[in-house]
């Protein structure tokens, strides 16, 4: 898997697009995907900090984990809803 299979599944399984950066940007409250120093790294970016990061020696394992990550998290996807009403 690549950065681009990997993108189209993320949108296949409907995940929010808000929820995760696969370009070299750091979105607030983001998992992210970076090719840093010919390392492939995941974290997750909130408020400018990098979290729980995960470096890879290669593409394939990188998007293997990210979305591993993201399947193990139900608020990623679109159609979540919290469970508290207003």
């Amino acid at each position: 898997m690549d950065k681009d299979n990997l993108k189209t599944t993320l949108i296949a399984e409907k995940f929010n697009p808000r929820s995760y950066s696969l370009e070299d940007e750091d979105k607030d409250e983001a998992l992210c995907l970076r090719l840093e120093s010919g390392s492939w790294c995941v974290y997750y970016s909130e408020r400018g900090l990098q979290t729980g990061k995960q470096c890879f020696a290669d593409e394939q394992s990188a998007c293997e984990y990210f979305l591993d990550e993201m399947r193990s998290d139900p608020t990623t996807k679109t159609d979540w809803k919290s469970g508290f009403s207003m």
